[in-house]
């Protein structure tokens, strides 16, 4: 028997791709997705923040265009950055036209700087993110959006963060890109998002719920509380019925933060359970509102890299799709970062909110408000620091040496996507396909 905890994309893919395998899946929710879920509130429909479907493998883009077969929408990427009063096109460090034009020297100078005091040598590995940006990206690009942007997103300084997670998410351009960018030529699309995908209808939870029809059901409302992973036992409190059920597997598939998988092992070794709870993250509100007002933006999504604005990023929902939202109105989220420690009222995140959103001319005075309402991401992003990439690999394989799988973007502490922690489900259970003796799935 193999047991799946979290029926969140890597889960659920997971489950998928063992048919012909005997399997259970357990749920702590009442519904799957993990955080690739969304809800419904007064006629608006929200996800749990943005989640748009950018895709790099070419067998996890077809088998999701199979499973939501003509429910998916292309979108050119329609994002922007607003600092100095202006925006400019994302990314940065190749649309710097319209920023103020000592601005633009600063980073055209910068930038031009790094390609002319190159290391001589490879650069070291264990350089942090902020070593990375400035040998990059340069002075100008770090000082005017990629250090203060950065650091509102992490809530810690970019010295504490290295920098082995950045390439797939910020490419390094070419002279000539940036040299474009500053001058407003455009003359080819950048980045790993240029175009997205997104659901016509029903928001992004229509993606994991593609899944169930190919799923030999779900234990909903089943929390883990201890695993045994001498024995090959789970414990799960049932929220639904009340008490407990014991479970007894061969394999264990896990996609629950590592933190929390490690704290319910009750016999894991002592060391490595140090070493999961030394992990940090950072938390992020995630502030949703209805607008009285039609086309409050014709943007996709925002970056705010400056102080002044308490959000490091807002959406508009439905200029993904009309459906998310009323008539007559506009939809929007809005993203803070937190630690994880740290709380602030619903009443007073909306407030801030709204005042940043005024700030920016973004929202008027006499806009109504016909919709607010606040999820608080426990998890959101994982750090990438010196201790995670001594401990993650370490408490990785001791997991798989007891038959303890741990994927998906919190089961392997990492910063991936929704098309990765698919692929990591698929991968999970062809290797155990392998290991008991079956072909792998088509």
């Amino acid at each position: 028997m193999i047991l799946i905890v979290g029926a969140g994309l890597a889960g659920l893919s997971a489950a998928y791709h063992l048919s012909g395998l005997p399997y259970r899946l357990y749920e702590r929710e009442q519904e799957v997705g993990g955080l690739c879920r969304s809800y419904k509130k007064d006629g608006f429909t929200f996800d749990y923040t943005g989640h748009l479907l950018h895709f790099r493998q070419a067998e996890i883009k077809a088998l999701v265009e199979t499973l939501l077969a003509g429910k998916l929408q292309k979108h050119a990427r329609q994002s922007f950055i607003y600092s100095h009063r202006t925006y400019t096109e994302y990314p940065f460090q190749v649309n710097t036209f319209g920023l103020p034009p000592e601005v633009v020297r600063e980073c055209l100078m910068g930038f031009i700087a790094t390609l002319t005091n190159q290391h001589a040598g490879p650069a070291p590995d264990d350089r942090s993110f902020k070593e990375w940006i400035l040998d990059n990206l340069g002075e100008g690009m770090a000082k005017h959006f990629m250090l203060p942007f950065n650091e509102k997103l992490w809530q810690v300084s970019l010295d504490e963060l290295t920098s082995d997670w950045v390439s797939w998410l910020v490419p390094k351009p070419e002279l000539k890109d940036v040299v474009n960018g500053a001058l407003g030529i455009k003359d080819k699309a950048f980045g790993y998002n240029p175009s997205f995908l997104y659901p016509a209808n029903d928001g992004i939870k229509a993606l994991p719920e593609s899944f169930l029809p190919g799923i030999d059901g779900i234990t909903h409302g089943a929390e883990l509380i201890e695993v045994d992973t001498k024995r090959r036992r789970a414990i799960f409190r049932d929220h639904t019925k009340g008490g407990t059920r014991e479970e007894r597997y061969e394999s264990l598939v896990s996609t629950i933060p590592i933190p929390e998988l490690i704290h319910r092992c009750l016999d894991f070794p002592a060391p490595l359970k140090e070493a999961a709870a030394a992990l940090r993250w950072v938390s992020v509100y995630n502030i949703n509102l209805g607008i009285g007002r039609e086309q409050v933006s014709d943007k996709h999504w925002i970056y705010f890299p400056e102080k002044e604005y308490p959000f490091y990023r807002a959406g508009f929902p439905m200029n993904f799709s009309p459906s998310l939202g009323r008539p007559g109105c506009s939809s929007m989220y809005v993203e803070m970062s937190h630690k994880p420690t740290e709380h602030q009222s619903a009443e007073q995140l909306i407030g801030r909110a709204r005042s940043g959103l005024e700030q920016a001319s973004i929202l008027r005075p006499d806009d109504e408000l016909v919709v607010s309402d606040v999820k608080d991401l426990q998890y959101a992003y994982v750090y990438f620091d010196h201790h995670r990439a001594k401990a993650v690999p370490a408490i990785l394989a001791e997991l798989e040496r007891r038959g303890v799988y741990s994927v998906g973007r919190y089961g392997r502490w990492e910063h991936t996507s929704m098309e990765d922690a698919i692929g990591q489900g698929k991968q999970v259970s062809e290797r155990l396909r392998a290991q008991y003796g079956y072909q792998a799935s088509a």
